[in-house]
């Protein structure tokens, strides 16, 4: 029997038969592999002679069916769901930040530039038409959503398994401008000022940023690494993959915090006290995590490379802070290699005491 003539038949069971498995905890990678073996078996039965109706038939039921088969693989990887259910909580939150920051907070920190450049005859009329307008787009905006969310959510967990690291950079950068830029309006409309380095309310208002908003994005981007681990707890199964993006990644996370620091309103000494705190905190449970990995030295290199451009740009945009900044950096480097040789120290023990 020619099957190339039943091909478009056979691509439309297929596509059918795994859209079957979009809303479970079965990877991308493991629906293409169970569609390839269905795939072989019906070719198979079509050469012996079946029609095609009796083919797809004989061929599912040796695959099995797709309840059967998302019940055994739930069973054998229960933390798969556990952990889509997990992250999709996590980036809800954080993308919400993000559509705050874009939708409200950013036009009420740029409403005077945005009434310059228009020049309205009456700024109070035309500045409450630009938010009328912003809340109809956000409320079709979710009702699109709303229609679309079982193909949006299957989506955006299965590009997980291909771009986890750039979903981990865009909730850390993203994530944290939103945060300060938040953090900022907080300040402002609560009738603090922000330069106002002695009010104590300030400085409460400051730690928020870093107690509620930090490690809200920091679990999201750590989360996003570890999805489809079969391990969620441990922190040393996850640090032995970890490639050169994900050490890139872990850099910048740690810096992101460390650079924000600078904006606490306290004097030069207290702050600079705190960074240098925060840096080798950060900065040796990395060391000891990339310590882990097997390529240790290439991503103990990556790893500071976000360090290392603020210095060199800190250097270049501040030539009377060149000191300073170079201490930060030493700092940070120091932290990271100390850690990262303890690590390797202890895997070399480990491994002749076997």
């Amino acid at each position: 029997m020619d099957t190339e003539k039943n091909q478009p038949d056979l691509n439309f069971r297929l596509k059918s038969w795994k859209e079957s498995f979009s809303q479970t905890a079965l990877t991308p990678a493991d629906i293409e592999e169970l569609a390839e073996h269905l795939e072989n078996s019906y070719t198979d039965m079509l050469e012996l002679g079946l029609t095609e109706s009796e083919a797809w038939l004989i061929a599912t039921h040796r695959i099995g069916e797709p309840r059967v088969i998302r019940e055994e693989f739930e069973k054998v990887n229960n933390h798969v769901p556990v952990n889509r259910n997990w992250l999709l909580l996590l980036w809800g939150a954080v993308s919400l930040l993000i559509l705050q920051a874009i939708f409200i907070i950013l036009p009420i920190m740029f409403q005077n530039r945005v009434l310059d450049y228009f020049k309205p005859s009456n700024n109070a009329e035309f500045m409450a038409k630009e938010y009328y307008t912003i809340a109809i787009i956000l409320v079709l905006l979710f009702l699109l959503l709303i229609i679309r969310s079982g193909k949006f959510i299957n989506g955006f967990t299965n590009s997980l398994t291909r771009y986890a690291s750039l979903y981990a950079i865009i909730a850390v950068v993203a994530g944290l401008w939103s945060a300060f830029f938040s953090y900022i309006i907080f300040a402002n409309y609560s009738g603090f000022k922000y330069a106002d380095h002695n009010s104590g309310v300030s400085g409460g208002i400051s730690f928020l940023m870093f107690g509620f908003y930090f490690p809200l994005i920091a679990i999201t981007a750590f989360s996003t690494l570890r999805y489809f681990s079969s391990d969620t707890i441990a922190l040393k199964n996850f640090s032995k993959k970890i490639n050169w993006k994900h050490a890139f990644l872990l850099g910048l996370l740690a810096q992101t915090p460390v650079q924000f620091t600078h904006a606490l309103p306290y004097n030069d000494g207290i702050r600079a006290s705190v960074i240098i705190l925060l840096s080798v905190i950060l900065f040796m449970v990395i060391g000891w995590m990339v310590g882990q990995s097997k390529k240790g030295v290439l991503n103990l290199f990556t790893a500071q490379l976000p360090s290392m451009g603020i210095w060199i740009t800190g250097t270049i945009v501040n030539e009377e802070a060149r000191l300073i900044f170079f201490i930060f950096y030493i700092v940070k480097i120091i932290a990271l290699f100390a850690t990262y040789l303890w690590s390797k120290r202890q895997q070399t023990q480990t491994y002749l005491a076997t």
